[in-house]
């Protein structure tokens, strides 16, 4: 549902029209993203019943000068129907986070508890939920915290995703760069003779 919304909306979105010199907001879009879901919520649940999932637009918006997220998830209301509801969180400051993701109480403690403390070499305050919610990846005993980090910085720029540069084995120099989790290895580093670029993180 959420590969099929998304490969729907970019067009959409893409692809606006206005009269006048006219752009959204952040919160303009949100809206537009939030029926939309509700339309391709309802179509899903004519069938089996859709996995819970959550999604998070988020960036810098032109016309407020914040940066926000809009938080979506699927909630039973009052009616005893299951909706797509949307959280919005604008103006968000230094510290402030959102967590998407299994083990929510614990996962807000141990952030909010890394954020009150201070930074250690290798562990910047400025990047801290990056290393917690990575610690629990690499926790067998988290087991629905899985797959991998996806870097990336949101300004008034737009959206700029990096690739993850980091140790083959922690401690030792060796490191890979990797791409929604997957090691760019030379099977998919390379493009004929070109080879794949961008900027990475640590």
């Amino acid at each position: 549902m959420g590969q099929n919304t998304y490969l729907a909306l970019a067009p959409l979105l893409s692809n606006l029209i206005s009269p006048r010199s006219y752009i959204p907001s952040l919160a303009d879009v949100a809206k537009h993203m939030h029926s939309y879901l509700r339309l391709s919520f309802d179509g899903y649940r004519q069938g089996e019943s859709p996995q819970p999932f959550e999604i998070g637009l988020f960036g810098y918006c032109s016309k407020t000068s914040k940066l926000s997220m809009f938080h979506y998830t699927i909630k039973l209301e009052d009616d005893g129907v299951c909706r797509v509801t949307c959280e919005p969180h604008e103006n968000m400051q230094d510290k402030e986070f959102i967590y998407l993701g299994d083990k929510k109480t614990l996962m807000y403690a141990k952030i909010s508890a890394a954020f009150a403390g201070e930074s250690i070499p290798g562990r910047p305050l400025s990047r801290i939920p990056r290393y917690v919610i990575q610690d629990h990846i690499d926790d067998p005993e988290f087991l629905s915290i899985g797959g991998d980090l996806q870097l990336g910085i949101a300004d008034r720029f737009g959206f700029r995703p990096f690739m993850l540069c980091k140790p083959r084995v922690t401690g030792q120099p060796a490191a890979l760069i990797s791409y929604l989790g997957r090691e760019l290895t030379p099977e998919i580093a390379n493009v004929g003779e070109a080879e794949v670029g961008g900027p990475a993180i640590v």
